[in-house]
């Protein structure tokens, strides 16, 4: 026993043990200092040091904040404490809105890249290097360029999808638009109560356009219209040759027509025999004028314009365009006065 106790003294007196015994020691009164005694106190910590969670809903309330302040400038300072990962949590915060605004995110990236931009922009200028100095506005005028064609591309492409191709109908109607009407004052001729104008343009195969005429007090008194008599040729888009124009009279209980033909329709014995069941011949000429009467209602017509379409049809077959006017007074019995055509000669 007397000898185990001085193997045990002799070995707390060995340097190599005592050395041991004190590491532990130390460890322990350090660890119950620094944890129990007088615990560490976190402050004034940088945002970097943050966990990720955190500083999301740093970022969130910087977000928040400039959508109620619009203060730029903090804005950016307060990104940047972030540091080089701050396009990363916004990017998260994009993607997770959360209950923010998309409109409040996006005005907020807006800021921080225009800021980011300009910084970049004002270390170009202050680069004392100066082939550093021509790289970078080298590189920067290339990534300028590049998005120009970006946006142009897609700005292009947006534009021709939008861009329907123009109709027919789309067509004529610009047509009828710069059409100005017959001026009957400056012919000495009282003015009519209505007038209208309308187009047909190759392609409209379901032309028919008509019009109602009402009194000064708004009481209906007839229509008149202008519409496809007859078609020449097979396939698309339908030839017109001839067009009827019509006037129904309310209180006469009937309808007037006469057919506007084509130069070959109206020379052509065969096809003017058959037209002429439907109505009266009037031969289609740029300024010709027509007339058509009933007990109560009178219309001047007049072609306003026209054109004949190409082809392997005859010569002044059918028609690429035509622009009629109708003009409507009340017959008062008076006689009628018009550059209509004489149909005696023929």
């Amino acid at each position: 026993m007397d000898k185990i106790q001085d193997n045990f003294k002799k070995g707390f007196n060995s340097p190599p043990i005592m050395a041991v015994i004190g590491i532990v020691v130390g460890i322990i009164l350090g660890l119950t200092y620094g944890w129990v005694i007088s615990p560490v106190e976190f402050v004034d910590g940088t945002i970097p040091q943050l966990r990720e969670d955190l500083k999301i809903d740093y970022l969130r309330m910087t977000v928040d904040s400039y959508a109620l302040h619009q203060d730029a400038a903090l804005a950016e300072e307060r990104y940047d404490r972030l540091g080089e990962e701050a396009s990363t949590y916004l990017s998260e915060v994009e993607f997770n809105p959360s209950g923010q605004l998309i409109s409040d995110i996006d005005s907020f990236r807006d800021v921080v890249e225009l800021t980011y931009l300009t910084d970049q922009l004002e270390d170009l200028a202050l680069d004392e290097e100066p082939s550093n100095n021509l790289l970078k506005w080298a590189l920067l005028i290339t990534v300028v360029f590049a998005g120009a064609l970006v946006i142009r591309y897609f700005l292009g492409k947006r534009t021709a999808e939008n861009a329907a191709p123009k109709t027919a109908v789309s067509m004529a109607q610009e047509i009828t638009s710069k059409i100005d009407s017959t001026n009957f004052d400056e012919r000495g001729e009282s003015p009519p109560m209505h007038q209208f104008v309308t187009t047909y343009v190759l392609g409209d195969n379901l032309f028919d356009d008509s019009f109602s005429i009402e009194s000064a007090a708004g009481e209906f008194l007839g229509e008149c219209g202008v519409g496809i008599s007859e078609a020449i040729g097979v396939g698309e888009p339908k030839r017109v040759t001839a067009f009827e124009v019509w006037l129904f009279d309310q209180n006469d209980i009937k309808t007037v027509t006469k057919v506007l033909m084509s130069g070959h329709a109206f020379y052509d014995d065969v096809i003017r025999s058959e037209l002429e069941k439907k109505g009266e011949p009037v031969l289609a000429d740029p300024g010709v004028e027509f007339v058509l009467t009933t007990n109560n209602l009178r219309i001047i017509g007049r072609v306003m314009d026209m054109g004949y379409g190409e082809g392997p049809l005859p010569e002044e077959s059918f028609f690429d365009r035509l622009s009629i006017e109708l003009s409507v007074w009340p017959n008062d019995g008076a006689a009628v006065e018009s550059e209509a055509f004489d149909f005696d000669e023929f």
